[in-house]
């Protein structure tokens, strides 16, 4: 059997609104708020029970903070803000000072002279679920995006699924912040699929989270062995890790950054905000395997094969690893860390030339930096601050449909630059903000005037006057 045909059925419109979200990540959930705050009545689908995406759901509780500063603008400066207020975030560098040995920091090694911070993944949930309902966001958790309903390039309702049966959304312009260009792909807007110069996409990665590890016996150890290579190699011979991979170097992939990624296990391990527990990152999927996280056979390969991996590491870490004897494995995210998706073709197409050259534009919306560590291997340097223009928000085609987050449209080596929760959410902001003015001015969103734009983004604080 090759195909089905599906009865034909009238599918009811549940709501109807002026802007929807869809993905309540990092990106979906400061989109929804800055839609609602620039007045437009706002609607924001998630698919799990809570908000914030591989920033809470999937562990991804620690990294880079510079949108986490006192400088950092907008809505994002104002949830980590909050969360620090009852506790829920502090600077990496508070726990760990400079001069600490590197492991198991092992994960942020380039990133020697960065700001990083780490939060609570609930205090993130408990944070954002205020503010959605302050500022009155409509919410729709448990509903899976499935289709839009297209007519003379406009979306005029997208489809959903969830316990209620399938419904329809309409509103005057769509947000994608699914983090795999969901929407843009079923409303037929153009994209390149997610591949780096091998010919592959980034690597999967599920996180996973150790409790009541002793930190100091840890680093006591670490002293006489830093990369527990050691160990390893006494386990290796037991016959135990059976997934082991030894991590290739920067020059033994031909000055690829993918090196970062090349070995299992990973043992790139970062203490989180509570006593006693620890980010690891398990796998990754082997470079060499090229899965594609759009594919969804791809996807549950990875998902059975590093939960292996998983359970091999952290027996490992148990056994041999002084500091774990008393650890256990307290978490695995509920889903795959998929680096890479598609990548919408937008009215620009950022470039990796555009981040190296730190190129300027009229219509900028966000002024980003590159990522220090993939910077630093690629280059030896780091690289000055790059524009995201407006145009890489609007999708080829759809016309008040507006792209946010990782699927900004971007080649691959512009794309790894503006990966990363706090990068998500800003990005996150801005398409909202030009949504929500779109709507105000009765336009669509490409034809939105980017002086009206810029003055808001600028009273906002994601640019400057």
């Amino acid at each position: 059997m090759d195909f089905v045909v599906e009865p034909k059925r009238e599918t009811p419109v549940i709501m109807d609104v002026d802007v929807v979200v869809v993905g309540g990540g990092p990106a979906g959930t400061c989109a929804a708020l800055a839609s609602a705050r620039n007045g437009a009545d706002t609607l924001l689908i998630e698919a799990y029970g809570s908000l914030g995406g591989m920033g809470t759901l999937g562990l991804m509780s620690v990294g880079g903070s510079e949108y986490v500063t006192e400088s950092t603008p907008g809505i994002t400066k104002e949830i980590f803000n909050r969360m620090r207020e009852i506790g829920g975030v502090i600077n990496y560098q508070e726990k760990w000072p400079k001069g600490t040995i590197s492991n198991p920091l092992g994960h942020f090694a380039h990133w020697e002279n960065y700001s990083l911070s780490i939060f609570d993944p609930e205090a993130f949930k408990i944070t954002v679920n205020e503010m959605m309902e302050e500022n009155g966001v409509n919410l729709l958790f448990y509903t899976w995006f499935a289709d839009t309903i297209v007519k003379d390039n406009n979306i005029e309702a997208i489809l959903v699924e969830n316990v209620s049966g399938r419904q329809a959304i309409g509103s005057r312009v769509f947000v994608d912040a699914t983090g795999s260009g969901d929407v843009a792909a079923r409303s037929g807007v153009p994209y390149t699929e997610p591949r780096d110069e091998t010919g592959v996409s980034m690597p999967m990665s599920l996180m996973y989270k150790m409790s009541g590890v002793d930190f100091e016996k840890l680093l006591e150890y670490q002293k006489k062995d830093p990369e527990l290579t050691e160990l390893i190699a006494k386990a290796k011979e037991e016959g135990e890790l059976p997934y082991y991979r030894t991590k290739k170097s920067v020059k033994d992939m031909g000055g690829h950054y993918e090196a970062l990624y090349s070995g299992h296990p990973h043992l790139e391990m970062s203490p989180l905000i509570h006593p006693g527990e620890i980010l690891c990152w398990g796998g990754p999927a082997p470079h060499e395997w090229g899965l594609d996280g759009t594919k969804v056979q791809d996807l549950t390969k990875a998902e059975l094969e590093i939960r292996k991996q998983i359970w091999s590491e952290v027996n490992f870490l148990k056994k041999y690893v002084p500091g774990f004897e008393n650890a256990f494995l307290s978490a695995i995210a509920p889903y795959m860390g998929v680096r890479e998706k598609r990548h919408p073709i937008g009215e620009y197409v950022l470039t990796y030339d555009d981040v190296k050259n730190g190129r300027e534009f009229d219509d900028v919306v966000l002024k980003m930096f590159p990522s220090p560590g993939i910077t630093i291997m690629r280059t030896g340097q780091r690289i000055v601050s790059f524009d995201i223009p407006y145009r890489s928000l609007l999708p080829k085609k759809i016309e008040n449909l507006i792209l946010a987050g990782d699927i900004t449209s971007a080649d691959h080596g512009a794309f790894i630059h503006m990966r990363s929760v706090q990068k998500c959410m800003v990005k996150g902001e801005a398409a909202g903000t030009a949504a929500a003015l779109s709507v105000k001015n009765k336009v669509k969103p490409k034809d939105l005037d980017y002086r009206m734009l810029r003055e808001r983004l600028v009273k906002q604080g994601l640019l400057t006057d």
